[in-house]
């Protein structure tokens, strides 16, 4: 499988680390379930928006009823027989069996604006969260261009290597010719072989960092080594268009830009629930008491009386209506809630000043290590010059006999360290450029875009 990110010879150019820095993010478990846990702000959000809908249940219910009364009615005299009747308590005995199923529906009319801004509040939240997660794509995408960085220089401190190999190579011969003509003594040839197994040593090094970063790629890519080991390109320095660099763009920013107007709205929220609730409701039922028994004890002249009935129902029962729910007083919970909202809302904007001003001086420190890298980069490239015009000298001074060989490796391993150093200030100032482009919030869009 190809990686489709092949990058050859161009190093200037970041967009070449779009396809791996976006399989980092896709592969990033970390990112992975900051969106998965955001999407539950979002089921929030449906939930709340849904308070709107009406709201159906259904019941239904059986039961037995037994009760015992006693009841004083006012005695009422029959007009013609003169009989009175209520006359004292009167007892009594129910015994009922009762149905009844039903349908209700509720439906909000007006929530004093509690529903519609707890919805924003949640659009609001949703969206920073969202901001906080890609912010992290920054950090990523330099974690991955800094690890391609390294295994271009380790390639070329290979080249390093193999070139002080060949000329160790040539000098060892001409010493060891040196030796069998008795013009060279041993103690030439063992400080190059010694010289010669040190490069061998660095050799083991090289290729033991070659399998760390590929293994640390193949982690944060998801990519195979086989891919990763494709990528070849030049290690050159990273310029960068200062005016567009320098934007500010983070997301951290506009996150906490986000969370102000979410809790604005969550304040407005909490000052709404001091205004009155409407609502609207409709029941269809249906009610049968059936098997009902009752006995009316001790009336006068007539003893116990029973009365039964098979059954009484009552269907179809409807009701409409609007309700209103006001709570004019409940202690000091919303004085409470109100106040609360007014703090988080009060951190939030004292959290965005605080991060305004750390970021400016992140920018201005970003961009002045910048300019100091550039600067140190072609001080490195004058250092190697001069050590590669010095090994050419020592090189032919040894060839004539105006050197030592001490003198001779002197000057083979200064060339050496002083090119390795070239190269780790280029690694140094792409770092210093990837820096600047993240302290502005800007190194993963240029890498995308």
């Amino acid at each position: 499988m190809g990686t489709g990110f092949g990058l050859h010879a161009q190093s200037l150019d970041l967009g070449g680390f779009k396809n791996p820095v976006e399989q980092a993010v896709l592969h990033n478990k970390t990112i992975i379930n900051a969106q998965l846990e955001n999407q539950k702000v979002a089921l929030d959000r449906e939930n709340v928006k849904g308070k709107f809908l009406p709201t159906v249940s259904a019941n239904a219910m059986y039961g037995y009823l037994n009760s015992t009364m006693d009841v004083d009615l006012p005695t009422k005299q029959l007009p013609i027989l003169g009989t009175p009747i209520f006359d004292g308590s009167q007892k009594m005995n129910l015994s009922t069996q009762i149905g009844m199923a039903g349908v209700t529906a509720t439906q909000v009319i007006f929530s004093g604006f509690q529903i519609t801004n707890g919805q924003k509040a949640l659009e609001q939240k949703f969206k920073a969260q969202n901001l906080l997660t890609e912010a992290g794509y920054d950090q990523l995408a330099q974690e991955i261009v800094h690890s391609f960085d390294q295994l271009m220089l380790l390639k070329e401190v290979d080249l390093l290597i193999n070139d002080s190999e060949k000329r160790l190579n040539k000098e060892h011969e001409k010493v060891v010719k040196g030796i069998e003509n008795g013009f060279a003594i041993p103690y030439d040839r063992d400080k190059i072989k010694l010289a010669m197994l040190e490069l061998e040593s660095k050799k083991a090094e090289v290729q033991s960092n070659r399998e760390l970063l590929l293994f640390k790629l193949e982690e944060l890519t998801g990519l195979s080594q086989e891919d990763l080991r494709q990528v070849t390109y030049q290690l050159d320095e990273l310029s960068l268009n200062l005016n567009e660099a320098t934007q500010m763009n983070r997301k951290e920013l506009q996150a906490l830009e986000a969370s102000s107007k979410a809790y604005d709205y969550v304040l407005k929220k909490e000052k709404g629930a001091k205004l009155p609730q409407v609502f609207a409701f409709g029941n269809v039922s249906y009610l049968n008491a059936f098997g009902t028994d009752l006995t009316l004890k001790d009336v006068p002249h007539l003893g116990d009386v029973k009365f039964e009935s098979n059954h009484l129902r009552m269907a179809p029962n409807f009701a409409v209506g609007v309700g209103m729910k006001w709570t004019i007083f409940e202690g000091k919970a919303h004085k409470t809630s109100v106040e609360k909202a007014k703090l988080d809302l009060q951190i939030n904007e004292n959290k965005l000043a605080d991060t305004k001003e750390k970021l400016s001086l992140l920018q201005k420190k970003t961009e002045v290590d910048y300019q100091l890298a550039l600067k140190k980069t072609k001080v490195n490239e004058q250092q190697v010059a001069i050590a590669k015009n010095n090994l050419h000298l020592a090189s032919r001074q040894f060839e004539e006999g105006l050197a030592d060989v001490t003198e001779r490796l002197e000057s083979e391993n200064e060339f050496y360290k002083q090119s390795l150093n070239y190269y780790n200030q280029i690694l140094n100032q792409r770092l210093a450029a990837t820096e600047l482009l993240k302290a502005n919030g800007n190194l993963y869009q240029t890498i995308t875009r």
